[in-house]
């Protein structure tokens, strides 16, 4: 049985481009079974077209021979109204590889606006709507509003400043003690007397440490636990951060350490509210 002899051939699947659109091409080699073809590489340009993937198909193998095949995708930037194109293949033979084109083809170039030269300009002049130009604003108007907007806002502050002050810092307040309690009590929920609900414990009281450092200005999370509580003065504070610090260091986990978890964010609480009536007798 007669080999199938070798066969190339590339060709456009478009008959034209537009700037920057993709365009395909398509390769097409025949060739016997025991010859070895490579094709060029997906990051390889070819003239003025620039490769922006390969899709290789699977050799096709019969009795007579084999059929390799590939499409390109590329872009074109050039504005020359023909372009013309051949990839070529690598024939593997001893001692180097040997190049085969196939036949030149070509695509031509689809223009979205005309040629210069068959632009109208007339027609074109007369298409353009004409906008009635607006009388300057002078620069002295300008500066007179600008001095009149000051003199209001000052106006405005000196009856209403305070109380917007307060009012300011008391939403930073709340705003702080709503994230506050979104994230303790994301992992308050997930405690546990397993090594994940232990984590969460841990995340809880650093997140309520942090917070409360926050409100009293004090160093609350490098403070010891004796520290907090001469700081704090609470007396059920200390039946609370023995039991965190016994449940986080030593694993004993039990009721008693959600009730802790629980009086640490009414605590948080606490400290929230006499902030905010700080900032109502102007005491901040």
């Amino acid at each position: 049985m007669q080999e199938t002899p070798f066969r190339i051939k590339g060709k456009f699947l478009e008959d034209s481009v537009v700037i920057g659109q993709p365009v395909h091409y398509s390769l097409y080699v025949s060739h016997p079974k025991a010859q070895e073809v490579f094709f060029p590489n997906a990051n390889q340009n070819f003239g003025a077209f620039e490769t922006v993937k390969r899709e290789f198909f699977a050799t096709k193998t019969t009795a007579t021979g084999s059929l390799d095949s590939a499409v390109y995708t590329l872009r074109l930037f050039n504005l020359a109204p023909v372009q013309k194109l051949q990839i070529p293949i690598y024939l593997l033979q001893e001692p180097d590889c040997t190049i085969i084109y196939p036949v030149v083809d070509s695509v031509h170039l689809k223009r979205l606006l005309p040629h210069p030269e068959q632009i109208d300009l007339d027609s074109l002049y007369q298409s353009i709507p004409i906008q009635p130009i607006s009388p300057k604003t002078e620069l002295k108007n300008v500066f007179a509003a600008g001095i009149s907007f000051l003199i209001l806002a000052g106006f405005i502050y000196w009856i209403f400043g305070k109380a917007i002050t307060k009012l300011f810092k008391r939403y930073l307040l709340w705003r702080r003690h709503r994230e506050f309690r979104r994230t303790f009590l994301r992992f308050s929920r997930q405690v546990a007397g397993t090594p994940v609900g232990l984590s969460n414990l841990e995340k809880a009281f650093s997140a309520w440490k942090k917070y409360v450092e926050e409100l009293t200005k004090l160093p609350f999370t490098t403070f010891t636990s004796k520290e907090m509580l001469d700081n704090l003065a609470d007396e059920a504070m200390e039946k609370v951060l023995n039991e965190m610090d016994s449940a986080i260091y030593g694993g004993n986990f039990s009721t008693k350490t959600t009730e802790s978890v629980d009086y640490l964010e009414s605590l948080a609480t606490n400290l929230y509210e006499s902030e905010q009536d700080k900032i109502k007798s102007n005491e901040v």
